[in-house]
């Protein structure tokens, strides 16, 4: 609108009437405080970008300097950096192969299920423990005995007799097959001299059978006439004739 034909100022308009209120609103004054506030901030961080920038060249060169200065003793070292880098990207494309990642995450399933399985490890030895202990078995006491035995076993002098053991275990083999050879070479004497150790053998055998059956008898006295009825037994008189001819060859070789 105009007034005698002049153009109206814009805070006559009904529009800037409602600026005009709302600029005068507290809320409206908070709002541009902050947005004053944050200029001043962008200010500062832009004047502090332009300093960086400025300082950009320098800053860039001392940590290229020191980079290679860093190279230098790493290498003197006998580090090789680049080897090192291509065996960590070597590493890394491992790590990102497709199967690779498959076993990475069954592992991490593995571990995020450990502690279920750990509970679960200790319920059992919780279980066996009382299973042991209702059968009579104490855990305690045969631990024990087992760590008594442990530190009787690692004592130094225990220690050399089950090396001086270890020691003759190896060597074992080789004595059993000298004892072997000694007993084929005096089996052999034997029966060059006419003994066959198979009938000694034989002969030990029935002797100990006798021994037994005697020993499993009454023992009798007997008198001379008792001497004379118990030669009626033929098995007394195959000793007693076994034993007279051996007395016989027996003197052949005196």
């Amino acid at each position: 609108m105009s007034k005698n034909g002049s153009p109206a100022l814009w805070e006559e308009t009904p529009a800037g009437q409602q600026v005009k209120a709302r600029l005068a609103e507290e809320k409206t004054l908070l709002a541009l405080d902050k947005i004053l506030a944050r200029l001043d901030t962008v200010e500062e961080a832009v004047s502090g970008l332009a300093k960086v920038m400025h300082q950009g060249p320098g800053m860039a060169a001392m940590v290229a300097d020191m980079a290679d200065e860093a190279y230098r003793r790493t290498d003197a070292n006998g580090i090789n950096i680049e080897t090192r880098l291509k065996g960590a990207l070597e590493i890394a494309e491992k790590l990102t192969a497709p199967a690779m990642v498959d076993k990475l995450n069954n592992l991490l399933t593995i571990t995020d299920q450990l502690p279920g399985l750990i509970a679960m490890t200790a319920d059992m030895a919780d279980e066996a423990y009382r299973q042991a202990d209702n059968r009579g078995v104490s855990i305690e006491q045969r631990l024990g005995v087992a760590l008594e035995l442990a530190e009787k076993l690692t004592e130094p002098t225990m220690v050399n007799k089950l090396s001086g053991a270890l020691a003759f275990a190896d060597q074992l083999p080789g004595l059993i097959a000298i004892g072997m050879d000694t007993l084929d070479e005096g089996m052999r004497q034997a029966r060059e001299n006419g003994l066959e150790p198979e009938t000694m053998v034989e002969w030990a055998a029935q002797f100990g059978s006798a021994m037994r059956e005697t020993q499993a008898e009454p023992p009798t006295k007997v008198g001379v006439f008792g001497m004379l009825t118990a030669l009626r037994d033929p098995d007394r008189q195959k000793a007693l004739g076994f034993s007279l001819n051996f007395l016989k060859h027996l003197g052949k070789q005196l």
